[in-house]
């Protein structure tokens, strides 16, 4: 009874020194834990995060590739991750929602750039000193740090090569005005951000781009197509030789799959961010940070497995040849409605 009595003290003082260290964790603030940046920051984050228990996750990421993500998560510091997976549009509503009425489930915010960026003008997201964004490529953080992109989809032109013989094979823009081309070309239906991204990069500016595709679209047509991946496949196919606004991914997996198709390089690829942020009002802010920190370090290994392009250039250089554009998400937001009408009565 004595050595019991002994080592029931002996538990409940350690109990109470776990509860002290583990309340000491949960005083400090969210603000004060995003800052810091000793050399034992990460087993810092890792100590605190396993007595905050886990994290929750809001993801607009495919149940697939999220859930190889938060298992290597958890196999490695042991800390479990709850999902709620929706659309872009449903993960941006939720978390306003359910932040603004004062119930904060949510930890970390895994979805679009734009809709990311939504989440900055609503004040949603803490800005992270990370040491891990100078390796980020440029224009996947913005300037505040509320969120950082983990991959980039790439849009891109790519060809038939069944069909489209390797001395034909356009190597610039007006190469596309020649007759040869005609009704050969295909673009994806709603590239709205794609093409203003585009024409922007034109040594005229704006203007130039949008003469030029517009003169495109009158002399040879260009066939509109909706998705993608569609516009990929009916490349690969041959059913459009050749093709504006493809993923570089699918092309080639398609490639390393024996299809004749191949990635063109017409002016810049356009890229569009897809990236994570920590809420303010995090319950479980580092391990919310430290699920942050491994997405954008190990976690990019995870990515390339599955085929996305990672941000994170020091793990996974883009090719040298590809010349990358991103779509400027707060532009987006606000001028959507514009490119819109611009894409309408340019390229229809």
């Amino acid at each position: 009874m004595r050595n019991t009595l002994k080592s029931l003290k002996t538990f409940a003082l350690a109990g109470a020194v776990g509860a002290l260290l583990a309340g000491s964790a949960v005083a400090q603030s969210i603000d004060e834990i995003s800052k810091y940046s000793g050399a034992d920051r990460l087993e810092k984050l890792a100590a605190a995060a396993k007595t905050e228990g886990g994290l929750t996750l809001y993801t607009a990421t495919p149940v697939e590739d999220v859930t190889a993500m938060t298992d290597a998560f958890t196999k490695k510091y042991g800390i479990k991750v709850t999902v709620w997976r929706g659309s872009s549009e449903d993960v941006l509503r939720r978390a306003v929602t359910e932040i603004k009425a004062g119930r904060y489930d949510a930890d970390v915010i895994e979805t679009n750039g734009p809709e990311l960026e939504a989440l900055h003008r609503e004040k949603i997201l803490q800005p992270i000193a990370s040491p891990v964004t100078p390796d980020i490529f440029p224009g996947a953080v913005p300037e505040h740090k509320e969120w950082v992109g983990s991959r980039l989809n790439i849009i891109t032109a790519a060809y038939n090569t069944n069909l489209v013989a390797e001395k034909d094979v356009p190597k610039g823009w007006n190469d596309l005005l020649d007759p040869k081309w005609k009704g050969k070309v295909g673009l994806e239906a709603e590239a709205y951000d794609w093409l203003a991204t585009v024409n922007a990069s034109f040594p005229g500016g704006e203007k130039e781009g949008i003469d030029f595709f517009a003169k495109l679209a009158k002399i040879n047509g260009i066939s509109l197509r909706k998705g993608h991946t569609l516009l990929t496949n009916l490349t690969a196919s041959g059913e459009v030789p050749l093709a504006l606004t493809t993923y570089l991914y699918k092309v080639d997996q398609m490639n390393k799959d024996g299809a004749p198709i191949k990635v063109l390089q017409l002016g810049p690829s356009v890229a569009r961010i897809n990236g994570l942020g920590v809420a303010k009002t995090a319950k479980h802010p580092n391990a919310a940070i430290l699920f942050q920190d491994f997405t954008l370090t190990e976690g990019q290994k995870i990515l390339v497995e599955r085929g996305f392009t990672p941000t994170n250039v020091k793990i996974a250089p883009l090719p040298k040849d590809l010349n990358v554009k991103v779509v400027d998400g707060a532009a987006m937001l606000d001028k959507l409605a514009q490119w819109r009408e611009t894409f309408e009565k340019t390229v229809k």
